[in-house]
């Protein structure tokens, strides 16, 4: 046989696989809220429709500008603010539901007959008791149902007005609601809900589907005419909390020239005057928006023929001028982006808004002028000289250095940060390098680009430092120039030659000056026309005082005229006036500041900042006065002898002022008030040895060295003044009144001084107070009732001289009153004249019963809720809300009118004139037959403008009981009063107590007011005011003997006196007995009185 062929056997181990578990995904349908607002953006029709990218939830956008939707299924509709807009539907309606919960099938739509021809839409409610799918591993997951909703108007055909499905997965029920507008019928609609996915009718699928309601809607149709509106429809879901809604877009339109494109801000043609409504953003036109709108501006009081408009047109172009943005672009110079939110004073309003364009409002000549800091078409108005000015005085002035600022801090409304407030910096280096850093931060408002707010600082920074200020008088040409007018000063002492005066004749166009001058070719002759305004002309030629100059004026000037000389190396100093004023004499004061033309390069593009000379006088040091003089001199005033110290020196060349200075007998200094005459008086001297000295200031306020006079023995009123005739305290509720006499002689008596102290030493006192003579009374107040202190008093005369204390010793004393009597008078009469106390006293007024009854508190409190806007005429929002009774519902309250029992809460905000008052009031309230009980608890707050406001917080209750009333109740506040502001804590009870225990253990009452009397078990008092004392029982001493027996013990009830001494040798007794001595053993040594 052959070889066996071989076979290899191979096995591996049998096994089984572990099966999958089926899964069940998370529900992903969830009933949720819709929240639904009506905002009303703003007053007036707005020029833009916002889109997605524009409307804000919490400062995020609808959409992102990459196209992706931030939040979904938002829903808003949009009214651009015209009187014929339409309105939005559903925004209010009345709604009326009725419950169906039938099945919808796929074989069997559910159709609805609607006769009520009013309504403007129909809400159907869908439901789903649950919705999954499980297949056939197990796995449960969601499921998608698609429906439809059809509408037939007046039997026609169905049209289709929704197509969508539900797609997801719920083991709960889960319900949705959409609305169906109703387009107009006159006999009714037919509404289908068509099921297109079919039943399954499978336990593996739950598919039920319900119609659970249908709502029939009637809306208001209000459509705000003038008010722009944002309807805003989100899953409440999406927010913890309501989000705040913004939108940006072009807002309300203005009236704007009719010749002016506000967006490429340009002006065609010549204007004629004539307006147009447009969206602008320039302030010029803003700010007479504003005083002509009579729907929520000054239009009801300022007419549009009473605003300078034309004046409002130049502004508008320097508005919209293109300056550098600092980028390497260009922007409009001012623009205003602003909303206004809230009732403003129109007046501060006006300021605010022209303080945009650099400006200034004011009323004059029967207009309202605005004018602004910007280069002029004309340099200046009307010229000033020493020939127009009374006295030919000019008076300057300057801020302090340390209003001096170098660094502005500008705070402006960031588009990049969601239009918050951010702040940028501008510094002036040279001025930080003079007068250190001294920030100052402003507010620009209406401002969103860091750019012109960096330029509003520089502005205000250079203003701050350019701060030269001019005044004088002036005739009746003082009406000439208006606040915001340019006026150049020809002051020839300033200048250091002679730049101004008056003309002497008129020869065509050579022009005849009063004096000397230094004019040539090329110099401008400035001269005020017969018209009220001034014109410069550039000088031709020169011979003596005739001056030719190139052009002719347009009108030919006259003699006697203001004629001022503009040269390039002595420049007339500008002012921009302030304020000009009639004075009680009939001339007229002018106040200016300094101004300078060349500032405005200097902002808007950084060009170098010129300075321009208006002086020739060197900056030097002006000498003393070769000498100085004392002489004095009598006089009778009144019947009283008065001295007079003359004080005088001769003139110095340069000086424009001089400081003066004086002593007596070593005494301190006593300056007199700068003066630019060479002589001064100082009456009501006394003898004594006198020394005087003087310094003069130049025009620059330089001072010269101080030159002094020779010691100088005068004669005048002998010694010092007298002391008083008397003083004296009175008491009075928490005050001391105190009453001081002048003797004879004390008739120049310049003040009172009054000092006072605890302690009866004159060296422990300080100073209440000087009092002007004749003033001889005085009332401190605000003082603890039975505080004590102790008074001294002097005189000090005119020329301040001191003299001597009153008294010479102990001061007298005075006391605030103990008397417990005056201030239960006082109490009395503060507590029921506060509104608290007047409020705690008051009966609660009874609400009415139930709502279906006349006159009850469901009728008449009204649910408002908006805002609206007002400039000089506003109402503003008023919020009422009311909890609905508890015993029920409005229908269902507990009794009639005879029986009733409820609970409400009222919320109120009003704002009425210059008052705003918050209120909240809580009310129970039970009433059976005449018998009735109520609780209120109120809090209010109340704030005016000016400046009064109060709180107060109180709970009351009361019962009215067969004719009986019985009241309780506690309050807090704090008010006006005629004390000033003051808190109050006041309960009104027939018994007030403090109780302990009230937790089960012993009950314990230390405390307890009760029918005008107050009981106290135990009592700890620092210091106690006791207008009379009734002791009943013994007082002992908390210090002890050596025995332990009290060192002071008084038995009153026995009529007993125990008086124990005691000390290191011994001790001693004193009681009714008599008066014994002990050693250290209590050994009797002395005795004194009944010994047996």
């Amino acid at each position: 046989m052959g070889a066996a062929a071989q076979i290899d056997i191979h096995g591996e181990k049998g096994g089984s696989s572990k099966p999958k578990s089926p899964t069940e995904a998370n529900d992903s349908l969830r009933s949720t809220n819709l929240a639904k607002m009506l905002i009303a953006v703003g007053e007036g029709e707005f020029d833009s429709i916002p889109t997605d990218y524009d409307i804000y939830l919490d400062n995020t956008p609808i959409k992102d500008a990459s196209g992706n939707i931030n939040f979904p299924n938002v829903k808003w509709d949009w009214r651009s603010g015209s009187v014929d807009q339409s309105y939005i539907p559903g925004i209010p309606s009345v709604e009326n539901e009725t419950t169906l919960n039938i099945e919808l099938r796929s074989d069997t739509p559910w159709v609805r007959s609607i006769t009520n021809t009013q309504l403007s839409a129909a809400r159907v409610r869908f439901a789903w008791p649950a919705l999954q799918r499980q297949d056939n591993e197990g796995n449960v997951g969601g499921y998608r149902i698609e429906y439809a909703i059809d509408v037939a108007t007046d039997g026609g055909a169905y049209q289709q007005v929704l197509l969508e499905a539900v797609d997801g997965k719920t083991t709960t029920r889960y319900e949705r609601s959409r609305r169906v507008d109703l387009p107009p019928a006159t006999s009714g609609w037919l509404i289908r809900v068509r099921r297109l996915t079919s039943n399954q009718n499978s336990n593996k699928v739950a598919d039920t589907m319900l119609i659970a309601g249908l709502t029939e809607v009637i809306d208001a149709k209000l459509r705000y005419p003038n008010t722009a509106l944002l309807y805003i429809e989100f899953d409440a879901e999406q927010f913890t909390n309501i989000p705040a809604v913004t939108v940006k877009c072009k807002a309300r339109r203005w009236m704007v020239p009719s010749n002016y494109d506000p967006v490429a801000r340009t002006y065609t043609g010549t204007w004629d005057g004539t307006m147009k409504q447009a969206w602008t953003n320039n302030p010029a036109w803003i700010t007479y928006g504003i005083c002509t709108e009579d729907r929520f501006g000054l239009g009801k009081r300022i007419k549009p023929y009473m605003v300078d408009k034309w004046e409002l047109y130049r502004i508008s172009q320097y508005c919209d001028l293109l300056v550098p943005d600092g980028l390497g672009g260009q922007e409009p110079r001012f623009l205003c982006d602003m909303n206004l939110q809230g009732k403003a004073d129109a007046w501060s309003l006006l300021r605010d808004i022209a303080g945009i364009y650099r400006g200034m409002t004011y009323w004059a000549q029967g207009q309202l002028v605005m004018q602004a800091d910007m280069p002029r078409a004309q340099d200046y108005d009307y010229v000033f000289t020493r020939a127009n000015v009374v006295d030919g005085k000019f008076a300057y002035g300057s801020a302090s250095a340390k209003t001096r600022f170098t660094r502005a801090l500008v705070s402006y409304d960031n588009p990049a940060n969601n239009y918050d407030t951010d702040v940028i910096p501008f510094a002036d280096l040279e001025l930080q390098r003079r007068f250190g850093d001294k920030p100052t931060e402003l507010a620009a408002i209406g401002c969103t680009r860091a750019s012109e707010a960096q330029r509003r600082g520089k502005w205000a920074i250079l203003s701050n430092n350019q701060d030269r200020t001019i005044s004088f008088k002036t005739g009746m040409e003082g009406v000439i120039p208006l606040p915001g007018h340019i006026i150049p000063v020809a002051d020839s002492l300033l200048a250091g030659r002679q730049i101004g005066g008056r003309i002497s004749e008129v020869a065509g166009r050579v022009v005849t000056l009063d004096r000397d001058t230094q004019a040539k070719a090329g110099d401008r002759l400035i001269i005020n026309l017969p018209g009220g305004r001034a014109e410069g002309r550039t000088v031709q030629s020169v011979t003596g005082r005739a001056v030719t100059v190139t052009t002719a004026y347009s009108e030919p000037p006259l003699p006697q005229l203001q004629w001022a000389l503009d040269a390039d190396d002595l420049a007339i100093p500008l002012y921009r006036v302030l304020s000009t004023k009639r004075t009680t004499e009939g001339d007229f004061e002018i106040s200016a500041l300094q101004y300078e033309p060349g500032k405005f390069a200097f902002i808007d593009t950084g060009a170098r900042l010129e300075e321009r000379p208006i002086s020739v006088i060197p900056i030097t040091v002006v000498p003393p006065p070769a000498s100085v003089t004392l002489t004095s001199n009598y006089a009778v005033d009144q019947g009283i002898a008065v001295s007079t110290m003359n004080i005088s020196w001769p003139a110095v060349n340069g000086a424009v002022a001089y400081d003066v200075e004086w002593r007596k007998d070593s005494g301190n200094w006593v300056k007199v008030q700068r003066t630019g005459a060479t002589s001064v008086d100082v009456t009501g001297i006394y003898a004594g040895a006198y020394l005087a000295r003087v310094r003069a200031v130049s025009a620059f306020d330089i001072s010269s060295i101080w030159k002094s006079s020779n010691l100088t023995q005068l004669k005048g009123k002998e010694g010092l003044p007298p002391s008083v005739s008397f003083l004296t305290a009175t008491s009075l509720v928490y005050g001391i009144r105190l009453d001081w006499g002048f003797p004879v002689g004390a008739e120049d008596t310049q003040r009172t001084e009054i000092w006072y102290s605890k302690t009866t030493s004159l060296a422990d006192a300080i100073k209440l107070g000087d009092f002007a003579y004749p003033q001889a009374r005085h009332e401190m107040q605000g003082i603890l009732a039975g505080a004590s202190f102790f008074f001294w008093t002097r005189l000090v005369d005119r020329t301040g001289n001191v003299g001597p204390w009153y008294p010479t010793g102990v001061g007298v004393n005075g006391q605030a009153s103990s008397d417990q009597s005056e201030y239960e008078e006082y109490f009395e009469g503060r507590i029921g004249e506060s509104a608290l106390g007047q409020h705690l006293g008051d009966r609660i007024n009874l609400i009415d019963g139930p709502a279906d009854l006349p006159g009850s508190v469901n009728n008449r409190i009204q649910v408002v809720s908006g805002e609206v806007s007002a400039i000089s005429e506003k109402v503003d929002g008023v919020f009422a809300q009311v909890n609905p009774p508890m015993a029920g519902s409005t229908e269902d309250l507990a009794g009639s009118t005879e029986s009733f029992v409820g609970v409400w809460s009222v919320q109120s905000a009003v704002i009425e004139g210059d008052v705003a008052t918050g209120k909240r009031v809580d009310e129970v309230q039970v009433q059976m037959g005449q018998n009735s009980a109520a609780i209120q608890q109120v809090s209010q707050a109340q704030v005016a403008l000016d400046g009064k406001a109060s709180t107060m917080w109180s709970v009351k209750m009361q019962i009215d009981s067969a004719g009986r009333y019985v009241a309780a109740g506690i309050g807090l506040g704090i008010e006006n009063g005629p004390a000033g502001l003051q808190s109050q804590f006041l309960v009104s009870a027939d018994r007030f107590a403090v109780v302990n225990g009230m937790g089960g253990g012993a009950l314990a009452v230390p405390f307890v007011v009760q029918d005008g009397q107050v009981f106290i078990n135990q009592a700890f008092i620092n210091q106690a005011f006791i207008k009379e004392l009734v002791l009943g029982m013994t007082l002992r001493s908390a210090a002890l003997n050596s025995e332990g027996l009290p060192l002071l013990e008084i038995n009153i009830p026995a009529g007993t006196l125990t008086l124990r001494g005691q000390s290191a040798e011994g001790s001693t007794l004193l009681n009714n007995n008599g008066i014994f001595v002990y050693d250290l053993n209590h050994i009797e040594r002395a005795g004194l009185g009944r010994l047996s």
